[in-house]
């Protein structure tokens, strides 16, 4: 199990990098030592010789950067002997929805149209 210090210093790089690239870190979420799903293989041996882990450290770090910044994140994971596994996942939220380009593909831009017909079709109706 990596030291804090570790630790520390691993985040720090990453979000080091993230705003030298012209990124934004949001937030960084410690979720503690937790049970990993299965029995993990580490690349190296540790100090005590071990190879197998069963528990493992969770963090998050949530940032916005271009996917060149990205790809230097991840190098940087897969160079660090400590870090088992990493993921990368896109966040999306409501707003994002929005910010859709095409009318076919947004689904407020949609509703209004639907209850612009609604309305024509009960103005006609008339």
């Amino acid at each position: 199990m990596p030291g804090f210090a570790h630790l520390t210093n691993l985040v720090k790089n990453i979000s080091n990098k993230v705003v030298a690239q012209g990124g934004i870190v949001r937030s960084i979420q410690n979720h503690g030592i937790r049970r990993l799903p299965h029995r993990f293989k580490a690349k190296y041996a540790d100090r005590e010789g071990n190879r197998y882990y069963k528990d493992g450290r969770f963090f998050s770090i949530y940032y916005d950067a271009n996917p060149i910044v990205q790809k230097e994140v991840d190098g940087i994971l897969k160079l660090d002997e400590q870090v088992l596994r990493n993921t990368h996942l896109k966040a999306r939220n409501k707003l994002w929805f929005v910010n859709i380009a095409r009318e076919d593909k947004n689904p407020y831009i949609q509703k209004v149209l639907e209850m612009e017909k609604a309305e024509t079709a009960s103005a006609e109706g008339k």
